[in-house]
């Protein structure tokens, strides 16, 4: 999976009345001008924002998307202070809500920010106060979108009772595959990546992850596809479990016999909640990227302004490039995409 980011500076003798936006309609990225946002919550200014493997999905599906594109999102309050986005409205009051499961919200009132509502690939926006997560001030906060898919990784963990004394091997190099391996790491496991690319290879080696030998307590799929499945059950251990975190555009598929003899166990993992004894995934994750400043350093690789959104979903969709991407100020005045996804790359000012 890959990822963009952006940030904004303005020229504080300019202002304008309108913003830029992201979306995507019949298999094209659009760039638009829209209103500064109005309404109810707390207007938070963009500052990171990333391109999901969902949101290549959608593209190449040739959808309308109304709604502005993004859910990686990061950003500053108007007193300065620097938050993540957890982008998703509900309704609070349902039986899944009230258990914390509010990813599993069954209201109308449920969106995703990006997806069924207006998302973070524009300048300033309007989110309710429930979707913001504290960052230290002290983080690399042109890293900070790395936040939410991070949570993804945290959610699908907790669900399946992952412990430090566990074994954890990642199947898939990309943004989530990294972020399940930082996370992994901050748990205390020994973990290890079957990834497809060496630049992918070598990110995850700043945390110990080499390639896969014998088998594994837990293993994650960021996937998806009947290859990558097969290969989480081959490095499974019996009664071990599969996580899946890959987004379930297709079927899945398990080798029968392979899995049966294992008596392994298949976990969807959605997004993710505040369920259980540790608060929001959301909060962890942001945890997790404080105290592993190396990680975002080291899967960053390129950097585009806002109005280069086809560009940076162009390179998003190079696979062999296999790049997450993450947005940072510049002092030019402009937004700026910023690839991620293992291979070190400078980027130029």
């Amino acid at each position: 999976m890959k990822c963009y980011t952006y940030s904004v500076s303005f020229q504080a003798n300019y202002v304008r009345k309108t913003m830029l936006a992201i979306n995507y309609s019949k298999g094209k990225v659009n760039k638009f001008d829209v209103s500064k946002p109005k309404g109810e919550g707390v207007l938070v200014s963009i500052s990171t924002c990333g391109i999901c493997g969902t949101d290549m999905h959608l593209l190449h599906s040739g959808m309308h998307l109304p709604h502005i594109a993004g859910h990686e999102i990061s950003g500053f309050l108007q007193d300065g202070s620097p938050v993540a986005i957890e982008p998703l409205n509900y309704c609070g009051s349902c039986k899944e809500c009230r258990q914390g499961k509010y990813n599993l919200c069954s209201s109308e009132e449920f969106d995703i920010l990006g997806a069924t509502t207006d998302g973070g690939m524009t300048e300033q926006m309007y989110v309710p106060e429930h979707c913001l997560v504290s960052l230290d001030k002290n983080m690399d906060l042109s890293n900070s979108s790395l936040v939410e898919p991070i949570a993804v990784a945290v959610h699908g963990y907790k669900i399946t009772d992952t412990k430090s004394k566990h074994r954890v091997a990642v199947v898939g190099g990309g943004s989530i595959g990294q972020c399940a391996v930082v996370t992994a790491y901050s748990m205390g496991c020994k973990v290890d990546i079957y990834a497809r690319y060496d630049h992918q290879k070598e990110a995850a080696e700043i945390l110990g992850a080499t390639e896969p030998k014998g088998e594994y307590d837990r293993v994650v799929d960021t996937v998806g596809n009947q290859e990558a499945l097969a290969k989480c059950v081959e490095l499974l251990k019996p009664g071990g479990k599969i996580i899946g975190l890959a987004a379930g555009w297709e079927d899945v598929v398990l080798p029968g016999l392979g899995i049966l003899d294992k008596e392994g166990s298949f976990f969807t993992s959605r997004i993710y909640d505040a369920s259980g004894d540790n608060g929001r995934d959301i909060d962890n994750a942001a945890r997790i990227l404080f105290e592993n400043p190396e990680f975002g350093d080291k899967v960053i690789t390129h950097r585009f302004p806002l109005d280069a959104a086809e560009e940076a979903f162009k390179i998003a969709d190079d696979r062999k490039s296999g790049k997450l991407k993450n947005i940072e100020p510049d002092s030019k005045s402009q937004v700026t995409f910023e690839y991620i996804d293992g291979k070190p790359f400078k980027v130029k000012s």
